[in-house]
């Protein structure tokens, strides 16, 4: 009897997808117009994020946004990171939406994209959201 040769499949959550944590006190669809205009992109609005509360298995919508770059290979949702039951990142409560930037950006697209939603007037603040838990970036894995 021959022994059977077992393949392990892997992959790392966190090489494919990049997440930008945003400040803005502006609304959902404000927000991803002045995106749109500074990062030349077209986010639309698509289905909202439902996520079910592990604790009070009550379901939470989270407004969202998507925008598909076919020349550069990437894609982008813009995630509300607040609901009315609650927040999608609860350790995170100082901030309103994430960006998330998939398709194995190169870092310098992220600090270039970094660099100008700073530049947006309705942004408080912008930063990369790095070495977050496993089970926030399994969340994201949209």
């Amino acid at each position: 009897m021959t022994k059977r040769k077992i393949h392990k499949l892997s992959f790392d959550l966190e090489s494919d997808f990049n997440l930008i944590g945003i400040a803005s006190h502006e609304n959902d669809y404000r927000l991803s117009w002045a995106i749109n205009k500074k990062l030349n992109l077209d986010l639309v609005k698509i289905d909202d994020v439902i996520i079910t509360h592990p604790k009070h298995k009550i379901e939470i919508n989270y407004s969202t946004y998507h925008f598909e770059d076919e020349n550069n290979l990437l894609e982008y949702h813009l995630i509300s990171n607040k609901s009315e039951k609650g927040f999608l990142i609860p350790g995170m409560k100082n901030i309103d939406f994430v960006l998330r930037v998939s398709g194995n950006p190169e870092l310098d697209i992220i600090h270039q994209i970094l660099s100008d939603l700073k530049k947006v007037d309705i942004i408080i603040t912008a930063f990369h959201m790095e070495d977050l838990p496993d089970r926030i970036h399994k969340m994201l894995h949209l």
